[in-house]
């Protein structure tokens, strides 16, 4: 009879998962020469080797799995008729079983969610015995199935097929015991005996069973085989047409501590394993009043005791029999042992044992079928992601200037696994409590700092499954300072104006300016120095002169007191810092409402960073307020050129209530997040990636 040892186990890992690497895998590799095996089998989906890139399908054997000694057929089979396997896809799709010209496939449901023979195919159990010594299972996966436990992979994540799901159909051809019916009849009567050979009812068998009387000791009884037999008279057995009891009490009865042991008549212990017997079976009848009694039996095969139990038996009333008692081995046996016990009125109470029945051995070999259970051996173990670093940039990994603009990249080392994977953010710094929040997108791949106050974005780290991108979306600012016009020297126009911040954080310096054009939009640095140079400006010409009061300044060429159109200035920080903004009030002169400030921001080595034309209206209805800064980006500047368009005659606008906001050192930010890489049944694999910001790392 063929015997199922182990288990066959598929890792549904990428790549073969087998020994020395995993010992308890039997993935083997789905090489040409294997897919073309399994298509002359009948496979379907196994045309082609292994797909590198997704893994399947797979396949794994276990040559030591059948033992198929004394087999004459095999086949697979689903017994019940049932076609759920229990199972799902990675995506939650259930897949239903079919028998396939003896290969059981596992196919997927409709969009409905029944059952359909055309479905996709997850996975394949496949016979092939066309040697039946070497008979062999496959286990085919053709997709990633869907796991249970999230977190565990490899042997802690394992999927089988409930009993009876799938069986090994095994066919031999043995010797086949059955019961047979003991001809008490034919039994001369009159008086006890002390054993008894009784044959059986059939007159083509040729079998006969000796009983023998044992007066069994009170208490617990290890081992049966060691009471004395046979010591006098009172184990006698009395037999009638259809039974017998023990002489020591009621004759006729099977009384307390009474019993007996049968084997075949022909047993000798010269040839123990020839004429065994597999069971025996009678009917039971209370006698007076008894109600139940126990019954204990022992099974002993080459002098050991192999099985053993005790029932409580509940009697009907009256003259009825509990009918057809059994004693059945699983295999052969040389002899049972049977005690009878109660426990009430034990010295009173009895029972009749009637219509045996024993069963013995064929006489010739027949063909039978066995159904062994395969599915629970068929085990299907998880796979799982990977996720074992991150590569920052070459040049600076892991630094971000502290700016607007400034970016940090950098690409993971991990595998999906069969399931495939996503990775998403997981944990990160928190910045602000309520001030700034932190904003993760529905699928976890970007995360945006968000400043409350202000309505503006700070930072943004958007995750892919190949890497990583950093932003930093704002410049940090000092806090704004108004300029102290009281501080300039009075006296006149001025070439230059130099005005400190009422906290003395840094000091202004301004130059007027008279333009003759407007420069282009993406205008160099130098394409200014003309409109600051005779004969429209500069140290020798006093029509660009600045001229202070104590809230600001006019350029001296039209009214001193104003800015006219085509007029304007340049401005930068006395110590060379940079500056985030320069903020001021416009008044307008007469009955002008509209004008136009245009103003170019140029960084350290003079590469242009902005240019803004900002349209001021609202003049007749009060002053109106103009700020110079990078719009896009807040990125700091070191100079900038303004220039004030302005329509009509004798028309200007006064400019008043400075205040700025000088760069200074701002305080390194670190960051920590947690990245996770999961696969579609929640397994995960995670890293730590932490990015220093600073005003250090601005490129």
């Amino acid at each position: 009879m063929a015997t199922i040892n182990g288990n066959l186990v598929l890792d549904e890992q990428i790549g073969v998962q087998a020994p020395p690497d995993d010992d308890t895998d039997n993935d083997v590799l789905l090489d040409q020469d294997l897919s073309d095996a399994l298509t002359a089998l009948g496979v379907v989906g196994v045309s082609s080797p292994t797909d590198p890139a997704t893994g399947f399908p797979q396949v794994a054997v276990n040559d030591a799995l059948l033992d198929t000694t004394g087999v004459t057929d095999l086949a697979l089979s689903i017994p019940d008729g049932d076609p759920t396997s229990g199972l799902f896809t990675v995506d939650g799709v259930e897949i239903f079983l079919y028998n396939e010209g003896g290969i059981i496939y596992g196919r997927e449901a409709d969009a409905d969610g029944n059952a359909d023979p055309n479905g996709d195919l997850a996975f394949a159990v496949v016979l092939d015995e066309s040697d039946l010594s070497s008979a062999q299972i496959y286990l085919i996966q053709y997709e990633p199935l869907g796991h249970l436990n999230a977190g565990a992979i490899d042997d802690g994540d394992t999927l089988s097929f409930a009993q009876g799901k799938i069986t090994l159909d095994v066919t031999t051809t043995e010797l086949v015991t059955t019961f047979q019916t003991l001809d008490f009849a034919s039994i001369p009567s009159g008086s006890p005996q002390e054993t008894l050979t009784v044959a059986t009812t059939d007159p083509t068998d040729n079998h006969s069973a000796k009983f023998d009387g044992i007066i069994f000791p009170t208490g617990v009884v290890d081992d049966p085989t060691t009471i004395l037999k046979n010591s006098g008279t009172n184990d006698d057995l009395n037999p009638d047409a259809i039974g017998f009891g023990v002489k020591g009490g009621q004759a006729s009865q099977m009384n307390q501590n009474e019993g007996f042991f049968v084997q075949d008549a022909a047993w000798t212990s010269g040839s123990p394993d020839e004429n065994e017997i597999g069971g025996i079976r009678f009917d039971i009848q209370a006698i007076g009043g008894v109600k139940k009694v126990n019954i204990e039996w022992w099974a002993i095969d080459n002098g050991q005791i192999v099985a053993t139990d005790t029932d409580t038996v509940n009697l009907p009333s009256g003259s009825a029999v509990f009918e057809n008692y059994t004693i059945e081995t699983a295999d052969s046996v040389d002899q049972i042992y049977v005690r009878f016990t109660y426990d009430t009125k034990a010295s009173t109470s009895g029972v009749r044992v009637e219509n045996l029945e024993v069963a013995f051995p064929s006489s010739s070999e027949v063909t039978v079928v066995n159904h062994e259970d395969l599915g629970t051996h068929l085990v299907f173990e998880d796979a799982g992601p990977t996720f074992t670093g991150i590569n920052g940039d070459v040049d600076t990994p892991f630094q971000v200037g502290l700016a607007a603009g400034q970016t940090d990249t950098g690409t993971f080392d991990l595998t999906p696994g069969a399931d495939g994977s996503h990775v998403t953010i997981t944990t990160y710094t928190d910045l602000g409590g309520t001030d700034i929040t932190e904003n993760l997108s529905d699928d976890g791949t970007t995360l945006t700092y968000h400043d409350e106050l202000t309505g503006q974005n700070l930072y943004r780290l958007t995750v892919t499954d190949a890497g990583y991108t950093f932003n930093v979306l704002f410049t940090p600012q000092g806090e704004q300072s108004n300029l102290d016009f009281n501080a300039v020297k009075s006296g006149g126009p001025q070439e230059i104006l130099t005005v400190p911040t009422v906290d003395h954080t840094g000091s202004i310096v301004f130059d007027g300016l008279i333009f003759n054009a407007t420069p282009d939009a993406d205008a160099e640095k130098g394409d200014f120095t003309a409109f600051n140079t005779a004969p429209l400006g500069g140290q020798t010409v006093a029509a660009d002169d600045l001229n202070p009061d104590a809230v600001g300044f006019g350029v001296k060429s039209g009214q001193a007191s104003q800015i006219n159109n085509n007029e304007g200035f340049t401005f930068h920080t006395a110590d060379g810092s940079d500056i985030n903004n320069l903020t001021f009030a416009v008044a307008g002169i007469g009955n002008i409402n509209t004008i136009s400030v245009e103003s170019w921001l140029y960084d350290d080595f003079g590469n242009l960073i902005d240019h803004n034309i900002d349209t001021v209206t609202g003049l007749r209805s009060g002053n109106q307020t103009v700020t110079i800064n990078d719009d896009p980006g807040g990125q700091a500047f070191d100079t900038a050129y303004v220039q004030f368009h302005i329509d009509g005659a004798n028309s200007g606008v006064r400019i008043l209530d400075f205040s700025t906001s000088i760069e200074g050192p701002v305080p390194d930010q670190q960051f920590d997040f947690t990245l996770e890489n999961t696969d579609l049944d929640g397994d995960a694999a995670t890293q730590t990636l932490s990015i220093l910001a600073s005003q250090d790392f601005i490129v």
